[in-house]
């Protein structure tokens, strides 16, 4: 299992697992966001089919308290689809949300804590 670590902006982890959600959703009906894998160099053949798609990817807040430290986006497949779901969320998904939401939706990433 793969973690990307990111500084909590202003979009909560519930709303930006909504955000996959509904990136998901359009994927399989439209002709736009598959261009834009294809833009990316992403198969959306080597994707989870859309029954497996909401496991994909995982958000969930890591740190006590009311301000939490981050946001963790876990991604629960197997390491070749991480690698996929990585550069999916990084090149599209992540961008498509600062777009929509600003900059400061998800703030920067962040390496791991050891």
């Amino acid at each position: 299992m793969t973690e990307l670590v990111y500084v909590r902006g202003t979009r909560s982890a519930e709303e930006i697992q909504e955000d996959v959600r509904r990136f998901f959703e359009e994927l399989d009906r439209s002709a736009e966001v598959r261009a834009e894998l294809a833009a990316a160099g992403i198969d959306p053949d080597v994707l989870p089919e859309s029954e497996e798609r909401a496991g994909a990817v995982r958000v969930g807040v890591r740190g006590a308290g009311l301000d939490p430290t981050g946001v963790a986006l876990v991604l629960s497949f197997a390491p070749t689809a991480n690698t996929v779901l990585i550069t999916l969320w990084k090149q599209i998904i992540l961008p498509r949300i600062r777009r929509r939401y600003g900059r400061d939706a998800v703030r920067d990433e962040r390496p791991p804590q050891a």
